[in-house]
């Protein structure tokens, strides 16, 4: 299994990066899962849903199941590498969004749409194989990451 870190600041792009990835790996046919850390805990479910109000009682785990999707909500502190774990062996490519300060090998996205620079250069970021800014370098991380995917090497 590939895995690999797309971070940067807010609206640097790395939504829209992941989801570009994600669609050239299923034409190759590919499994690929996504690991995206958000910087609420309400970020994502609705308040006052019922799903919301389960993790509030103090469900352990919530499962919420639609016609064609679930999701497990689990009301602990998530820990990224027993995440990681479940994946091995049952996906090709996990893509991980955020976690700036994890040691896997990561694209780091530069520039804000809407605030300008980001200040990338005072953090200490570890393994990056690219830095790149969405504005100018779409088709680039795209190409780089097309002949990253397609090796055979996995970390």
């Amino acid at each position: 299994m590939k895995v690999l870190q797309v971070v940067g600041f807010k609206n640097t792009g790395k939504t829209t990066l992941i989801d570009k990835m994600i669609g050239l790996l299923k034409v190759r046919g590919l499994k690929v899962a996504v690991i995206k850390h958000h910087h609420l805990d309400g970020g994502i479910i609705a308040r006052d849903s019922d799903t919301s109000k389960f993790a509030a009682s103090g469900a352990d785990v919530t499962l919420l199941n639609t016609p064609n999707m679930s999701m497990r909500i689990d009301n602990d502190a998530p820990n990224l590498e027993e995440q990681i774990k479940q994946f091995e062996g049952t996906v090709d490519v996990l893509l991980i969004e955020g976690y700036k300060h994890e040691t896997y090998p990561k694209i780091v996205l530069t520039h804000s749409v809407t605030n300008g620079h980001t200040n990338v250069g005072g953090m200490k970021f570890v393994n990056v194989l690219i830095y790149a800014d969405m504005r100018y370098d779409e088709n680039k991380i795209i190409e780089w990451f097309d002949e990253w995917s397609s090796d055979d090497e996995t970390i």
